[in-house]
């Protein structure tokens, strides 16, 4: 290897000027927020089955780190549905067509929540990346809204809703 590959394999790991002005502390917090309004959501739709005590919930602190904004810390949503516990597991922020990403775990399987522009319906994966380029920083009038996500090649994001939200209970925990 000669001096000129180093030095372009040197120079190819340097931040970039967007990237270094990205304030990462800010990207945090609104993803954090994000993810509080996804509680509130799924919370107010199972108000009713919490009330009457047929759904339980808990929140455990868990880690992430990612990279530019290295560690924090957050909670991740059980619920509990009988016998059976259902983890909404936060995966971060800093994703490829997505500005954050939850993971539902249950007994049976798992599905996705992603916070998501509201226009975006979805992508395709093809070899090499994603078919559509990822969405961009957005402009502050970009509302983000968080949806369902099917699973790879072909991504499609469905609306969360109360229905929504029934289906993947009832999917991952094989109800």
């Amino acid at each position: 290897m000669s001096n000129k590959d180093f030095d372009g394999f040197v120079k190819s790991l340097q931040p970039q000027a967007a990237e270094s002005s990205i304030d990462w502390a800010k990207r945090r917090e609104e993803w954090l927020r994000h993810l509080e309004g996804l509680y509130t959501t799924i919370i107010s739709f199972l108000r009713d089955y919490i009330q009457k005590g047929e759904i339980k919930t808990e929140y455990h602190p868990i880690n992430l780190n990612e990279e530019h904004i290295g560690s924090y810390q957050t909670r991740k949503l059980t619920l509990k549905i009988g016998s059976r516990e259902i983890a909404l597991r936060p995966i971060g922020t800093l994703l490829i067509a997505a500005k954050g990403r939850v993971d539902v775990e249950g007994p049976a399987g798992k599905a996705r929540f992603v916070l998501v522009p509201k226009d975006v319906t979805g992508f395709r994966v093809v070899s090499g990346g994603p078919e559509a380029p990822a969405p961009q920083p957005a402009a502050a009038e970009t509302e983000w809204v968080w949806k369902i996500a099917t699973y790879p090649p072909t991504i499609l994001y469905k609306d969360l809703t109360r229905d929504t939200l029934f289906e993947v209970l009832m999917e991952v925990t094989n109800g």
